[in-house]
């Protein structure tokens, strides 16, 4: 059973990379953000009532539901909409790679979480990969300037950080006993709500495109990569734990690359061969070697 969710998880988020360059043309990828999380909360909360889980809570919960909402399901996907405009998809999720050493960063300094040696030495090996895979995207964008490349690495590598944010706002929820599924489903409805808002107050109205891809990847990336991806990894972590569960992370980069090998422009060479190695061979270091503790800590 926990081989299958495993599957499920690394797979689905491998794609939905791919799934997020369909979304990108007509709509504003602010209301393709929107339209994604307001679908998956409508899912979730229906899944609730049906199971007659309570989705009350108190103001002081909704503060942090909707803190998590605004850095897990709202300004970080707006980031990767953005940056997968630059990139091709596979290069996008190999720099999302990035978030398990962001997220040791912040463990430490919000929850406590020691940082080993192993970490230091597994973050500078991911970081070297990340330079090696990212050179061949270099040297097919040389035609373009470098404030293009810059740009686009912010929009990753912000995008990165705010989902890092999001999850240790995550586990200090789950510290406080908040249940996952009706927190999901209300953070997504906030998430939604928030990247709405944002539309509206810079002009940007609603738009909605019919066609077939356009709608196929919003349902794929709604039930798929938020409900059904959030769901069995979250399950995962219950049945083995987080440390070993979070070897999903490692798979999904690969995964993301072999994808778009197959329906983009990325070409395997010996630099992205090399590169791919060693943040594989960096997050195993981080994860296999107990970087982030188990143990509990304080919360913020």
């Amino acid at each position: 059973m926990n081989i299958i969710l495993f599957f499920i998880t690394t797979f689905i988020w491998g794609t939905t990379w791919l799934a997020i360059k369909y979304q990108l043309g007509d709509v504003h990828p602010l209301w393709s953000v929107t339209y994604r999380f307001g679908l998956a909360s409508l899912i979730l909360v229906g899944a609730c009532i049906v199971s007659r889980q309570s989705l009350r809570f108190s103001r002081k919960d909704h503060g942090w539901i909707a803190l998590q909402a605004l850095l897990l399901f709202s300004t970080n996907y707006l980031m990767y909409y953005f940056g997968t405009d630059y990139f091709i998809s596979g290069v996008v999720a190999v720099l999302f790679a990035s978030v398990t050493l962001m997220n040791i960063v912040n463990s430490r300094l919000f929850l406590g979480t020691p940082i080993t040696v192993s970490t230091l030495a597994g973050a500078i090996l991911g970081g070297l990969g990340l330079i090696f895979i990212f050179s061949a995207e270099v040297i097919r964008l040389s035609q373009e300037n470098l404030t293009y490349i810059a740009e686009g690495l912010a929009f990753c590598l912000g995008g990165t950080l705010c989902a890092s944010l999001g999850q240790t706002v995550a586990t200090a929820n789950m510290r406080r006993s908040l249940p996952v599924m009706q927190t999901n489903a209300l953070g997504m409805a906030y998430g939604a709500a928030f990247t709405a808002i944002a539309a509206l107050t810079a002009g940007i109205y609603p738009s909605f495109d019919f066609s077939t891809t356009y709608v196929g990847s919003l349902l794929y990336l709604s039930f798929f990569g938020t409900v059904l991806a959030f769901g069995s990894y979250l399950k995962l972590v219950g049945n083995i734990g987080s440390g070993r569960a979070s070897y999903a992370f490692v798979v999904i980069p690969l995964m993301a690359l072999i994808v778009s090998s197959m329906f983009e422009v990325f070409h395997w060479d010996i630099y992205s061969l090399l590169g791919v190695t060693m943040v594989l061979i960096g997050n195993w270091i981080v994860l296999a070697r107990n970087a982030v503790s188990s143990k509990p800590a304080r919360s913020f």
